[in-house]
């Protein structure tokens, strides 16, 4: 059965709604730039978005500030949505849409880990900065990519067969990326707790997801290629035909939104 991982599929919903491809011949602007090199040193963007310097802007500003003071592995981009220079950056995450003051939080990769408008609080702003493996299935989902996250039991250990099977098949192939990262790995604790991805196994254990932020499930490593390719269908997820009878299926097993 298709299931949500509540908090993750949460920001990833939050994300899509703000987050809108852009695409131009003109140069990148000064704010762009600043991106790519923030992303070079390997640090967090913050991108700041604001209408008017007023007070809740100047109070989401200060609460920025005092969060980061400290540490290097973030910068704070101020960006006026009325600024005619940062037009396709403001384009990109419809930020003109967005209650204003509003923050959008990027990885070194690009992935967008968070938006928060109007106010946000010292704990969300650090509870934004992702591990490596979470920024790397953010950014694969962002760009409707189906995820094969391993959770390794060693360094180097093998990916399992069903999965590399899964990605040689032709209908998966380009449309679908495996993320490899320690099961003891400290840094990935917090991400894979979230995902309930067991890290106490003496083999791989594989959480497969498909975009927004659909957890299509967890298996063990001896997880087959038939498996996962059925699992997929099942949510209607195995292609990209909208007509195809195994979205009809998943759309129609699930209750009617009001």
């Amino acid at each position: 059965m298709t299931r949500n991982v509540t908090k993750f599929a949460l920001t990833l919903t939050l994300i899509a709604t703000c987050l809108v491809q852009s695409s131009t011949a003109r140069g990148a602007s000064p704010v762009e730039q600043m991106l790519d090199t923030v992303a070079n040193n390997q640090q967090f963007a913050y991108i700041l978005f604001y209408r008017n310097n007023d007070a809740a802007t100047q109070s989401m500003h200060g609460v920025l500030q005092s969060t980061f003071a400290e540490r290097r592995d973030a910068a704070i981009l101020p960006v006026q949505i009325t600024d005619v220079a940062e037009r396709d950056l403001v384009k990109r995450f419809d930020a003109t849409r967005l209650p204003m003051p509003a923050v959008a939080v990027l990885a070194p990769n690009g992935a967008v880990c968070s938006v928060f408008p109007q106010r946000v609080t010292e704990n969300q702003l650090t509870s934004a900065i992702v591990s490596p493996g979470q920024a790397k299935c953010l950014k694969a989902l962002q760009d409707k990519k189906i995820v094969l996250l391993c959770a390794q039991p060693t360094a180097g250990a093998a990916i399992p067969m069903g999965v590399r099977q899964f990605m040689a098949d032709s209908l998966y192939q380009d449309r679908s990326t495996v993320v490899t990262v320690e099961a003891n790995d400290p840094g990935e604790a917090k991400f894979l707790k979230q995902l309930r991805v067991r890290t106490d196994q003496p083999t791989s254990v594989v959480a497969f997801m498909a975009p927004p932020g659909v957890m299509i499930g967890i298996f063990n490593g001896s997880v087959t290629h038939s498996t996962l390719a059925e699992k997929l269908a099942a949510a209607g997820k195995c292609c990209d035909d909208e007509n195809c009878k195994h979205h009809k299926s998943a759309g129609a097993s699930q209750p009617a939104r009001r």
